[in-house]
């Protein structure tokens, strides 16, 4: 098994040989708090569901160092989805003796160690706690999967000793890079944002240029998802439960849900629903949000809403594209807002407003989106967003819609409506 390990290694680290190392299309630049916190003490964690590029930014962030040769082996890399590190994930010394073997046939005086899917290894906590309190050499930078790797026993053993930063799909702007479109002209912001909506926004989905193979790529995205983060590691008995469940939702993603409606249209427990959402959320794959109020309880009473991570997944396991296309421009922009960092909610009361975003104790914002306005849906768009403006007294409102740009006054309140293609590239520079 020794021998196991200490070739796995040598194949997933080949700086060690003066090898080449595929860095993919840059994106360190989307996310410039990696390259700050690389340079402190703290543990850096880097989260976010499988597939959306963490090992990527790995490989960029080891580029980066721009050590010398003779260097590169203070750069200790493990990916943990490996079999052979996955057989041995029980051992509690398992990390720590690779580490400590690794520092003692190499001294230097610095250590670089990432370490890739680290929610496989029972015990990285206790290991890396140790390991970071009794040896200031090294840094450590860890990918995970599931945000359960931030629960409260977590925090609290490494309390004050990590960073943590999300990782999602691309962009827009990104998706327009890795397409090599660094000038697009209206028309091409147009085409590729129509093409980002329909097959999402994974790396590897947007350099891909067969249609089926994408299709066939985000489905299993979507299978190892649900079987890695959710099935397996819970140990659930009942995957056709599991299945059926994350299907209904992705099928009904923004529409208000309860546990115990859910509950009933599947025919489980409404416990049993609450606990695999958590699951779900857990793993990145959903997202949940709740109707505001200012009391917490009713909040929690009251129906909550669910997006997915990925408007390609969404459209690969269950959507018919031009039959949903509002509801997918709702997913999309909310999936903005988070990745935005925003803390969202929806608002209802005799009319409904997709998103209200709060800022430290107030809310600062409300979103509408659709498809068009038009004579059959104007009057109900509007009247949602005006509602919610005047509950919160906000001056300004958003529409966001597939193409349409316009200002509008009702009652002394500018709504700005605009298409989400524009609002997506006018938003994210100042929001990086």
């Amino acid at each position: 098994m020794e021998q196991l390990i200490e070739d796995v290694l040598e194949k997933q680290n080949p700086w060690w040989f003066g090898k080449t190392y595929s860095t993919g299309i840059p994106r360190l630049q989307y996310y410039p708090r990696l390259s700050k916190y690389l340079n402190t003490e703290e543990i850096l964690l880097i989260l976010g569901a499988r597939r959306t590029g963490k090992s990527t930014l790995i490989y960029q962030l080891i580029r980066s160092l721009e050590l010398p040769e003779d260097e590169m082996e203070s750069v200790l890399y493990m990916n943990l989805d490996e079999p052979v590190f996955q057989s041995q994930a029980e051992r509690a010394d398992l990390l720590s003796g690779i580490i400590e073997d690794h520092i003692a046939a190499t001294k230097k005086e610095r250590y670089f160690i990432f370490l890739d899917e680290v929610q496989n290894f029972k015990y990285w906590t206790q290991t890396l706690k140790t390991l970071y309190d009794t040896d200031k050499r090294l840094k450590f930078i860890l990918t995970g999967s599931t945000s359960s790797l931030l629960e409260k026993k977590t925090i609290t053993r490494l309390s004050g000793r990590y960073l943590a930063l999300t990782v999602y799909p691309l962009t827009f702007r990104e998706q327009l890079d890795f397409k090599g479109l660094k000038r697009p002209t209206s028309a091409e912001k147009r085409l590729e944002f129509e093409e980002y909506l329909r097959h999402g926004s994974f790396p590897r989905i947007s350099l891909e240029e067969d249609t089926d193979i994408k299709e066939e790529l985000l489905k299993n995205y979507y299978e190892t998802i649900y079987l890695k983060d959710i099935i397996f590691p819970h140990k659930l008995r009942n995957n056709r439960d599991v299945i059926n469940l994350l299907y209904f939702i992705i099928s009904n993603v923004g529409k208000p849900f309860s546990y115990n409606s859910m509950a009933n249209a599947l025919e489980i427990s409404a416990d049993t629903v609450k606990e695999y959402l958590g699951y779900a959320e857990d793993s990145y794959l959903l997202y949940s949000i709740n109707k505001f109020d200012y009391s917490l309880r009713k909040q929690l009473a009251n129906p909550k809403k669910i997006y997915c991570l990925d408007t390609g997944m969404i459209n690969a396991v269950s959507f018919r594209f031009s039959e949903n296309y509002g509801r997918l421009l709702e997913n999309l922009v909310f999936i903005e807002l988070v990745r935005r960092q925003s803390e969202v909610y929806y608002h209802k009361g005799t009319y409904e407003c997709d998103f209200l975003i709060k800022t430290k104790q107030r809310i600062t914002g409300a979103i509408q989106v659709t498809k068009e306005l038009n004579p059959d849906n104007r009057k109900r768009e509007l009247e949602g967003l005006l509602e919610a403006m005047k509950a919160h007294d906000l001056q300004e409102g958003l529409i966001l819609t597939r193409d349409i740009s316009d200002m509008i006054e009702i009652d002394g309140r500018k709504i700005l409506i605009k298409p989400v293609w524009k609002w997506l590239l006018e938003e994210e520079t100042s929001s990086l």
